[in-house]
């Protein structure tokens, strides 16, 4: 295509695309920080009823002899623990008891397990809920939102409605953001994405409304999301092929990296609020790097926005040392005007002047495939990591270092799908990836109950494979949907994907009828998404779509379109400095083709 000729002329990862590549990316990485927050924030600590602390001293009564007289015992996974979300009523704590043995299985030496062996009768008693409030161990989280508006017991649904809104942000701002970011630019959509994190991050740190705070939340996963396509789809409209699908990895391994990241901060720092500051504050510095970052060139190119295309290609060349010659502003310009027209051709509508719209996603037979396989596939990929993350088993050990040990095995998943892109293809890949985790998670199910460690390092094996897949999905969306409709179509699949995740927690009650249903469940969507992908055109290597017209004939066997034809003269060979050389071939045939040799 045009556009991508010159990119070949102007250097696929020149200088000024290498510095764009590492400013998105660089940004990027704060996303992977606002998504796992509530990890820590949101962390539910140990905790009991607040009881009181009166007549210890009169009756000789230790306060954990008083812990065992006031809170019940409970049995929890074959422990007996002291309740989390009762206590004895008042009536019966002033009264007089009777000396019992304890449970034999008890416990001694913490504060959930403590007093069991003073004598205290603690059957046939009446209990209450935690009228008085809750006491929280405060030994791993100094401070957490949970504590602070007792998001426990009765209460611990609030909880999860703050991450559900989150991710109905993020459902939400990837159609939004793909909207405005078709429709007015990437540039301005980057600018609006990290002005709304830096505010809303900065207001939730300082909010002691739990409105508010679920409130913030939501927009914050809406501009996160927003922020994270818009990257991918900048760096990859400014990139040339060659370094394309390295790009999108680096872009796929940045919120890992903020993972990481934050497990460090989490771990120095334990207050939520200075934790929430301190997430917040690399937005800043994106701010000040988006001032380097440009328009992608061709999404002005296929807006007609002329002049600004032509200052940021003059831009682009003169960072990277290359001389344009007005003849090629004019060759691309005249051609990419032929390439789409006001009437509608096949079904197909004009390009030239109009808005588009989700139902341009749907319009027409190839497009309808693309949008609803990876609608599918997308949706299939999210419910099985999600339903992985949160079924898997914890690791025992600090959540600080698993953490973090987590995010590394999310990155080494995404290099070893760029490995595998590279030389098996978008579509080979996601298939081998999914049918791995989908075999994972069927043998998974199929384990006995007491191989624990089989069970682990089989879900392990699923994460892997799962985590691998959306990599590349990633990838594969940018590089399927035309540049006219690209945002439009990737924020769609986010808002049906991102209902997956939502969904995906609820799977686990299909255990109460069958022990192993929830992980054949996954087993069988991931295997859903294998077949699925087979019907998606192959993109690696392979230009750009454009216009919706490119869009519908993408992935059929049809000779190159023809170019415009004029009167210009050959396009100047270009001799770079490492020994490339870009020229213009017309030997022959009616079709430009820019080669590039080396």
């Amino acid at each position: 295509m045009e556009y991508d000729a010159i990119l070949q002329y102007l250097g696929d990862f020149g200088p000024f695309q290498r510095r764009t590549a590492f400013l998105l990316v660089l940004g990027s990485m704060q996303t992977g920080l606002h998504i796992a927050v509530m990890t820590f924030i949101g962390a539910i600590p140990n905790h009991h009823c607040r009881v009181a602390e009166t007549g210890l001293s009169a009756d000789n009564t230790t306060w954990s002899e008083a812990l065992n007289v006031s809170i019940p015992m409970e049995e929890v996974d074959g422990t007996w623990r002291l309740s989390s979300c009762r206590k004895y009523s008042r009536e019966v704590i002033s009264g007089n008891f009777t000396t019992t043995r304890c449970p034999e299985d008890s416990q001694h030496g913490s504060m959930f397990t403590v007093g069991c062996a003073s004598g205290w009768d603690f059957r046939n008693r009446s209990t209450t809920g935690c009228t008085d409030g809750w006491e929280y161990d405060r030994s791993q989280y100094h401070n957490s939102v949970v504590m602070q508006h007792d998001l426990v017991c009765e209460r611990a649904w609030l909880r999860e409605l703050a991450q559900s809104m989150f991710m109905a942000g993020v459902a939400t701002g990837g159609l939004v953001f793909g909207v405005l970011s078709d429709r007015c630019g990437r540039h301005r959509t980057l600018l609006v994405c990290v002005l709304l994190l830096v505010t809303c991050g900065t207001g939730l740190a300082f909010t002691s409304n739990l409105a508010a705070f679920i409130a913030l939340r939501f927009v914050l996963g809406a501009a996160q999301n927003g922020l994270q396509f818009t990257t991918l789809v900048t760096g990859m409209e400014t990139i040339g092929i060659s370094r394309r699908m390295a790009f999108g990895i680096c872009a796929a391994l940045a919120p890992s990296v903020g993972y990481a990241l934050l497990g460090t901060l989490a771990y120095v720092i334990r207050d939520w609020r200075i934790l929430q500051l301190a997430i917040t504050s690399p937005g800043v510095l994106s701010l000040i790097a988006w001032w380097f970052i440009p328009e992608s060139p061709r999404w002005l190119l296929l807006n007609n926005k002329v002049e600004q295309w032509r200052k940021t290609i003059q831009r682009i060349a003169e960072y990277n040392g290359v001389e344009m010659s007005p003849k090629m502003y004019e060759y691309v310009e005249s051609c990419t005007a032929g390439s789409g027209s006001n009437d509608e051709v096949d079904g197909i509508p004009g390009d030239s002047t109009r808005n588009y719209n989700i139902l341009d996603l749907v319009r027409t037979p190839n497009m309808r495939k693309i949008t609803v396989a990876m609608i599918i596939a997308s949706l299939n990929t999210i419910c099985v990591y999600v339903g992985l993350l949160f079924g898997t088993s914890l690791l025992a050990g600090s959540h600080y270092v698993n953490f973090i040990l987590g995010a590394c095995v999310e990155a080494v998943s995404i290099l070893t799908a760029g490995v595998t892109m590279r030389r098996w293809g978008r579509k080979r890949s996601v298939v081998a990836f999914s049918l791995l985790a989908g075999v994972s998670c069927v043998a998974t199910a199929v384990v006995p109950t007491g191989l624990g460690q089989v069970t682990t390092a089989l879900a392990t094996v699923g994460r892997f494979g799962v985590s691998s897949t959306i990599s590349i999905l990633d990838i594969y969306s940018t590089e399927l949907f035309p540049t006219v409709v690209r945002h439009m179509g990737i924020g769609t699949t986010i808002l049906v994907s991102r209902v997956g995740g939502i969904v995906a927690p609820f799977l686990s009650l299909l255990g109460n009828v069958w022990r192993p249903l929830p992980l054949l469940t996954l087993g069988v969507l991931s295997c859903v998404t294998s077949m699925v992908v087979t019907v998606l055109p192959e993109t690696h290597g392979v230009p750009l779509p454009n216009t919706l017209e490119d869009g519908e004939n993408f992935g059929r066997a049809s000779p190159p379109s023809p170019m415009c034809k004029s009167n210009f003269a050959a396009i100047p060979k270009k001799t770079f400095a490492d020994g490339r050389a870009v020229y213009e071939d017309r030997a022959q045939c009616e079709w430009v083709e820019l080669v590039t040799t080396v």
